[in-house]
């Protein structure tokens, strides 16, 4: 399951990469039920943190995001919290984002509007070799797999019914 969370981390390139298995929800002990991520060795996405009702970390450009600053911070621009830098009404950002390094930082993506349009090119290695991954191992099969958009729409995510198949060219 390659997961496309922009603000977390479609601006620094990369998918949440995880997969599925059959766990059953249980509302105490598996909230995601089969729903899972990769492993990872460093990096991903943290939120900020209030400490006495105010974020812990500003980017050091001191921007509020409504201002043309972001509502990410990259971890090696963060810097401590500086309220004399903003006023009522400016937004800040409440995430903190670098590489995610390892099995679940496998997926890279390139996104660009063209011609009207939202064009997003994933890559990764076709064999990685990672037991939760499917591996594209032999190129004159057909891959089954689906997709779904979100948009920031709650529950009315938009979806393919029909099942999809990856076919290599030859």
């Amino acid at each position: 399951m390659w997961h496309a969370k922009y603000v977390r981390m479609g601006v620094i390139n990369q998918l949440d990469d995880g997969y599925v298995d059959h766990t059953r929800y249980d509302a105490v002990k598996e909230k995601n039920a089969g729903r899972k991520t990769d492993a990872k060795t460093g990096g991903g996405y943290e939120d900020v943190k209030l400490v006495n009702g105010k974020p812990e970390f500003m980017g050091k450009d001191a921007k509020a995001a409504n201002k043309g600053g972001t509502y990410w911070l990259k971890a090696e621009d963060k810097v401590a919290f500086d309220d004399s830098k903003f006023v009522a009404g400016d937004e800040v950002a409440s995430i903190i984002i670098a590489p995610t390094v390892g099995d679940r930082g496998d997926v890279t993506v390139v996104s660009k509007w063209k011609d009207g349009k939202w064009v997003a090119e994933l890559s990764r290695k076709l064999v990685t070799g990672s037991k939760t991954d499917v591996q594209f191992d032999d190129l004159t099969k057909s891959y089954g797999f689906s997709t779904a958009f979100f948009d920031n729409a709650q529950v009315r995510h938009a979806y393919v019914q029909e099942p999809l198949l990856l076919q290599f060219q030859k």
